[in-house]
């Protein structure tokens, strides 16, 4: 049975592949169709299509960006969107400026705490990327601050740790609604990570699509729990990795089985939502 991966992450966020070289290892592992889903930008989305078309591998153009309920992240994917939408891509730099002023904020607060990373280091391992806290996190392991990224997480960067800093809250609804501007397909990502299956309603209500039912950090059990909740709310079921490359320590691409057969519902909701764009 032929399968598909659609959440992968490339240099242009945190991942650690080049989109040719995730294209590539796709092609490698078989699967037929994947994802980039880098986050809050799509500037690999174009090297990685053409190269889906080079190696006969369908390249779906993709985006994961996150909001806030209170004090909880809720992680949002977005599937077929226009990718050049003048106001979409608009909205992802001021995304990418409010990163980059919290990335300040929190590099002097680790300073402050006896941890020194600056600037160029991140910039020598994320030189194309929207920088993140798993780079920053990967720094605090390579310096011999933390022994791990999940230590790094946890005992320093995450709410409510010492180096931990806020970023602009958006809400989901808002970015529910960015994403059907855009014409794509807005998808609840890794909702086990989240623990906020009760927002599920409200989700749906501001337009939610679909759920990501397959992904590596749900087991069997949870797989079936979420495939009973996308056929009660009638949203689509989307699965994938969730790669980073090598950023968190092993590589996930094609770990997770996501049937190829569940594409052509996702399609078909796309091609939808933008025949009723045109009206």
């Amino acid at each position: 049975m032929p399968n598909i991966d659609l959440h992968i992450h490339t240099i242009y966020s945190d991942g650690t592949c080049t989109p040719e070289e995730a294209v590539c290892r796709a092609e490698k592992l078989n699967l037929v169709a994947i994802s980039i889903t880098d986050h809050d930008s799509v500037a690999g989305l174009e090297e990685a299509i053409a190269t889906g078309e080079k190696v006969g591998i369908e390249v779906i153009p993709g985006i994961e960006m996150s909001t806030d309920i209170g004090e909880d992240e809720i992680h949002l994917l977005a599937y077929y969107l226009d990718y050049k939408d003048k106001s979409f891509l608009s909205r992802i730099k001021e995304f990418q400026s409010t990163r980059v002023k919290r990335n300040g904020e929190l590099l002097k607060r680790l300073e402050e705490l006896g941890m020194s990373i600056n600037h160029r280091e991140l910039k020598e391992i994320a030189p194309r990327g929207v920088i993140s806290r798993l780079h920053i996190a990967r720094l605090m392991v390579r310096k011999g601050y933390v022994s791990s990224i999940r230590d790094a997480f946890e005992e320093w960067l995450n709410p409510g740790k010492p180096a931990h800093v806020k970023r602009m809250k958006v809400s989901p609804s808002q970015i529910i609604q960015l994403i059907l501007k855009a014409g794509g397909v807005p998808v609840f990502a890794h909702p086990y990570l989240s623990g906020r299956d009760d927002l599920i309603p409200e989700l749906v209500k501001a337009g939610l699509r679909g759920i990501e039912v397959y992904h590596s950090a749900h087991n069997s059990k949870t797989r079936e729990r979420y495939k009973e909740i996308a056929q009660k709310y009638h949203l689509l079921i989307t699965g994938g990795s969730d790669c980073h490359g090598e950023a968190k320590d092993k590589t996930l691409m094609g770990k997770v089985k996501v049937p190829a057969s569940l594409l052509k519902n996702l399609k078909a909701a796309a091609k939808k939502k933008n025949i009723l764009s045109l009206r």
